[in-house]
């Protein structure tokens, strides 16, 4: 690794990027030019240690594998040992090949490492470059994930939502997308994206009653009770002031009904400090990519509105309150409403 202008030309544009996935692009791409792998992978696992996410290249052809696929033993056996060490692990492998990995970071739900395939020991210049590529990519990813947080509750903020809906429907990435990209779901072809609109009941009262103090409180232990009752793979944000959206996938309606029912119950059933009950109203609808974002968060606030409209701390879904003919079907094209 010789190249020194070169690497500081990689460094600017990898930095430049605001967009974690574009930057684990960025860094496989840069670190595929300098050391020529087989085969180079940013692998993600999540709390209990299961694969959950991973950029794989080979031979110039980049694919994303998420959720539900797994892993060669000797790439698991690498993984635990780099996991308990935080150093730098290599093999030789039965074909000759070394393997080598590195943990990037750990976050609160997952471990992130990168695993690479050589046909040849890593020079000591080699290895040092991956380091400090490695440190880079640290420090960029706390930025970027910083600005991408609520700062109460930890969860994405609305700034990150659009992006998400994009990435969950494959959309075309954006310019600065460094290579083209096979992104292959492994779950089941029949899974659906249900979005949840929450909203927590008599909020107002609570701020009137306690102060604000305790307002932020509830929020935040909302947040929690979130985290913990839907899976590790649903996308949740706190989309402004009492309001959160949460992106659920499953293989049908019944079970998106248990997941909001599920989590509606937990609410109920907790015991805030002071403030001691409360409960949330939330509204469903089924996502397709033929209908504009903001027409499916406007059926989720309609959904929303029926379930205050009930009563409040109920689930209501689109599809049914429009079989009763309480909701219209509106499309409301991109730009009639600042989300923003």
């Amino acid at each position: 690794m010789t190249n020194a202008p070169r690497l500081l030309d990689k460094l600017v544009s990898l930095t430049g990027i605001q967009d974690v996935e574009l930057m684990e692009f960025s860094l496989l791409k840069t670190l595929a030019e300098f050391i020529r792998p087989i085969e180079l992978s940013i692998l993600k696992l999540d709390r209990r240690g299961n694969p959950s996410y991973q950029l794989h290249l080979r031979q110039e052809h980049y694919e994303i594998l998420s959720e539900n696929f797994s892993l060669p033993d000797e790439i698991f056996s690498a993984l635990e040992i780099v996991q308990g060490t935080k150093q730098q692990f290599r093999s030789i492998l039965d074909s000759g090949n070394m393997l080598i990995a590195w943990h990037v970071l750990q976050t609160k739900t997952q471990n992130v490492f990168l695993v690479a395939m050589t046909a040849r020991e890593l020079s000591k210049l080699d290895s040092h470059m991956i380091r400090g590529l490695l440190q880079i990519y640290r420090n960029f990813y706390e930025v970027l994930v910083e600005a991408q947080r609520d700062q109460l509750t930890g969860l994405a903020n609305r700034k990150t939502f659009d992006e998400v809906i994009q990435k969950i429907y494959n959309q075309p990435a954006p310019a600065t997308d460094p290579v083209n990209v096979e992104r292959r779901d492994t779950t089941d072809d029949h899974t659906s994206y249900w979005l949840g609109m929450v909203d927590v009941d008599n909020f107002k009262r609570i701020n009137d009653t306690w102060g604000h103090l305790y307002g932020d409180e509830v929020l935040l232990l909302l947040s929690q009770l979130m985290q913990h009752h839907f899976r590790e793979s649903d996308l949740l944000f706190r989309f402004g002031g009492e309001e959160f959206i949460v992106i659920v996938r499953t293989g049908n309606e019944e079970q998106a009904h248990k997941a909001f029912e599920r989590f509606r119950s937990a609410v109920e059933k907790h015991q805030f400090p002071q403030v001691g009950k409360i409960t949330v109203s939330i509204g469903v609808v089924k996502m397709d990519p033929m209908i504009f974002t903001t027409t499916l968060v406007d059926r989720a606030d309609q959904s929303l509105y029926h379930a205050k409209k009930k009563g409040r701390n109920r689930v209501e879904f689109f599809d049914e309150l429009l079989e009763e003919g309480l909701v219209k079907i509106t499309e409301i094209a991109a730009g009639e409403i600042e989300l923003f």
